[in-house]
């Protein structure tokens, strides 16, 4: 009796190969283990996604918050993370219309080949901003706001004589510019190394009034900028 038991285990054996389980026969992995990686990777994604929910979660919480010591020890890398993409604005459940019409424009300076300084014509670049929103039923956000917004700031960070007034002076005084470039580079007859802009306010007006405003220096609402070198990059 034994001796047949032994010879059925024998057999067996061979024909499963002599190989244990979960391991083929040239003594490779069966797909069991790359299932279980997989598993492993699609844990560490969601802990990673649920990790990151929550730190926004709270960096947003703690910037909209109440001013506190933890706010206040945490405040850069509040700023840094929320500031660039999810800035808190409540302009839709408090709007604050404009109170005046504020139309730019901008001329070019070059150098000829003989040396002669040539300026060109204004250019109205807001002319882009209100052909970008006319008869438009859904108009595109920057469209409406880049340039005003780049105006805005501006003039905030600087004073009645240009100067900066704040450490994003700089910065705001480029974004403007590089705007300006990029609005007038389609428009100008010639390359340019210089540019320089005309800012027109006016209080808004009925629309039956409303009429085009030209850059007049005798106006009360303009306002001349220095001039500023620049590349045909805007830099």
């Amino acid at each position: 009796m034994r001796q047949r038991n032994g010879e059925l285990a024998e057999a067996e054996g061979e024909a499963s190969g002599g190989t244990a389980p979960g391991v083929g026969t040239s003594g490779h992995a069966t797909p069991a283990e790359p299932l279980r990686a997989l598993r492993a990777c699609k844990g560490a994604v969601a802990a990673l996604c649920v990790g990151t929910a929550l730190i926004h979660m709270v960096l947003v919480f703690l910037y909209v918050a109440p001013s506190n010591p933890i706010s206040e020890r945490f405040e850069q890398p509040m700023n840094v993370w929320v500031r660039p993409f999810f800035q808190q604005g409540w302009g839709l459940f408090a709007p604050n219309p404009g109170g005046v019409n504020t139309q730019i424009f901008a001329r070019t300076g070059w150098v000829t080949a003989s040396g002669e300084r040539q300026v060109s014509d204004w250019f109205d670049i807001s002319a882009t901003d209100r052909a970008g929103v006319t008869h438009q039923p859904y108009p595109s956000r920057t469209a409406q706001r880049m340039l005003r917004s780049a105006w805005s700031q501006y003039r905030k960070t600087h004073d009645g004589d240009d100067e900066p007034r704040s450490d994003q002076a700089a910065v705001w005084a480029k974004c403007l510019r590089n705007i300006a470039v990029q609005r007038v580079t389609p428009l100008s007859p010639h390359p340019f190394q210089a540019i320089r802009l005309w800012v027109v306010t006016q209080p808004v007006r009925p629309s039956s009034a409303d009429k085009r405003v030209e850059p007049d220096p005798k106006d009360r609402g303009t306002r001349l900028l220095p001039w500023w070198n620049v590349t045909p990059d805007g830099n």
